[in-house]
């Protein structure tokens, strides 16, 4: 079954990506939450470290000025532990005077620098912790600055700086993401499992019953579906059932009646045929009853005798070949096999209809591929000529132009009758393969013929079109299935 048409795998695949959205809907949600408390934690735990060592750096700098302590040693010790620290990964410690230039750092280099940064200049004019998130120059990782005051009332004595690295958080992150994405698979993967065994238990009547209706346009499903349980699917299961059943006794009757139609048009058929009938057998029967009278007369004479005889023969033979025909239009002697040769079943008909066409004066050219089978029975073939080659003649009662040509295209066999006769109005055309519709004369038509041809040639899995208009002729195409045999030995 193919994948766009199959209920139970677009159930699959859906109920998957509901699955994946859902899970990576709920991961950003997750991950975002959780990166924000960590960025939150990391911030508190920041502020509240530059709040403790502002204080102390500024007591540090108030004993300075009043000359108790040695100038700039504890702010080294209190830098040096600070970036020596487990608790925060920081990039680097900083200490400013009031004018920004750098009373202490991390990195030894940095003594004596001035600070020019708007972020530096912010923090030395503001009584607040200040912070942002910037990239570092030395890293090129992201990283959060923290810039505390160094204020007593209004006095300002410098700044504290320091960078804590983000690096930790955005690792942990991304553990966090890769830890939802494997629950999102393991999930994925169980769902799946999960899915596929209760969409089979729900899913696989449901298979079962389309294939079954699927089948129903070739042909009834042999094996009737398999109900288990009472609920509605099983109710739906019964229910196709009995349907089931009333298709094939309505099947049943249905091909009775088309029997019977059939039956009825081959005798309307002959009934048409009746004086080329009449014709073919009167004719030979005058020159039996000519032959016996001369026997009666000189029959003596064994040359004259044997002459007349032969003569006599030939005559039966023809009345024969006539019966059989009518025979074989009537429905009698039916081959079973489905195979019929184009050209013989073709003979049988145009010798029905040589009387016909010569007396309405109708030119009839044939073209015929040699050895052209179709895979269908005789009889039926035979009725598509009748049908066919009889309305073509009957629309051109002062004469014409019918033609007959018959080719193979790969697997097919097109036939084509075209006639030049009276046509047949554009309206007509859609109502044309419609039962008991003719366009003819009451008495001259029954309106089953185009019908039951339809009807054959749609039986044989073929295919008939009419184009007409009217004044202008006739032009019928069928193609009709090749014969198996015949492709074979083709190949």
């Amino acid at each position: 079954m193919r994948f766009r048409k199959s209920l139970q795998k677009r159930f699959i695949l859906i109920t998957s990506l509901a699955i994946v959205l859902v899970m990576g809907v709920l991961g950003y949600i997750i991950a975002s939450r959780y990166n924000e408390l960590m960025y939150d934690s990391l911030e508190k735990q920041g502020k509240l470290l530059a709040k403790t060592v502002a204080s102390l750096i500024i007591n540090e700098l108030i004993y300075e000025r009043l000359g108790l302590v040695e100038q700039g040693g504890l702010i080294d010790n209190y830098v040096r532990d600070i970036y020596r620290g487990k608790d925060l990964d920081f990039l680097y410690v900083a200490v400013l005077d009031e004018n920004g230039t750098v009373l202490s750092h991390s990195d030894f280099s940095q003594y004596g620098t001035k600070y020019t940064s708007p972020f530096a200049k912010n923090t030395l004019q503001s009584h607040d912790i200040q912070l942002r998130t910037t990239l570092s120059e030395e890293t090129g990782g992201r990283m959060i600055e923290f810039g505390a005051p160094l204020t007593i009332g209004e006095k300002h004595w410098g700044a504290l700086l320091f960078g804590v690295s983000l690096k930790d958080i955005e690792m942990q992150s991304r553990g966090m993401i890769i830890q939802i994405i494997g629950l999102t698979l393991f999930l994925l993967a169980g769902g799946f499992l999960t899915i596929f065994f209760l969409s089979q238990r729900f899913f696989k009547p449901i298979v079962d019953l389309s294939h079954s209706m699927q089948a129903i346009g070739e042909e009834l499903p042999k094996d009737k579906i398999i109900i288990q349980g009472e609920d509605e699917i099983a109710m739906l299961g019964s229910s196709f059932n009995a349907m089931i059943d009333r298709l094939e006794q309505a099947n049943i009757k249905m091909q009775k009646a088309n029997d019977k139609l059939l039956r009825f048009e081959k005798l309307a058929t002959l009934g048409i045929l009746s004086s080329s009938v009449a014709h073919k057998i009167n004719n030979p029967l005058g020159g039996l009853f000519n032959c016996v009278r001369n026997l009666q007369q000189s029959g003596d004479d064994p040359e004259f005798r044997n002459k007349y005889l032969e003569l006599i023969k030939e005559g039966l033979e023809s009345i024969e070949t006539t019966v059989s025909q009518l025979l074989w239009s009537a429905g009698k002697g039916r081959e079973e096999k489905e195979v019929s040769f184009f050209e013989e079943v073709f003979a049988s008909v145009s010798g029905l209809l040589d009387y016909r066409l010569k007396k309405a004066g109708i030119r009839f050219e044939v073209s015929i591929e040699p050895g052209l089978q179709v895979q269908m029975f005789p009889y039926d073939l035979q009725e598509i000529f009748l049908n066919v080659l009889i309305n073509a003649i009957q629309s051109m009662p002062d004469g014409g132009r019918l033609s007959l040509e018959a080719r193979r295209k790969r697997d097919k066999v097109y036939l084509r009758v075209q006639d030049t006769g009276e046509g047949i109005n554009r309206h007509d055309l859609d109502q044309i393969f419609e039962m008991f519709f003719t366009t003819k004369e009451a008495g001259k038509g029954t309106g089953i013929g185009l019908w039951m041809t339809n009807e054959l040639v749609q039986k044989w899995k073929g295919d008939i079109t009419i184009d007409s208009e009217k004044g202008k002729g006739t032009t019928v195409s069928i193609i009709l299935p090749g014969s198996i045999h015949e492709i074979d030995s083709r190949s």
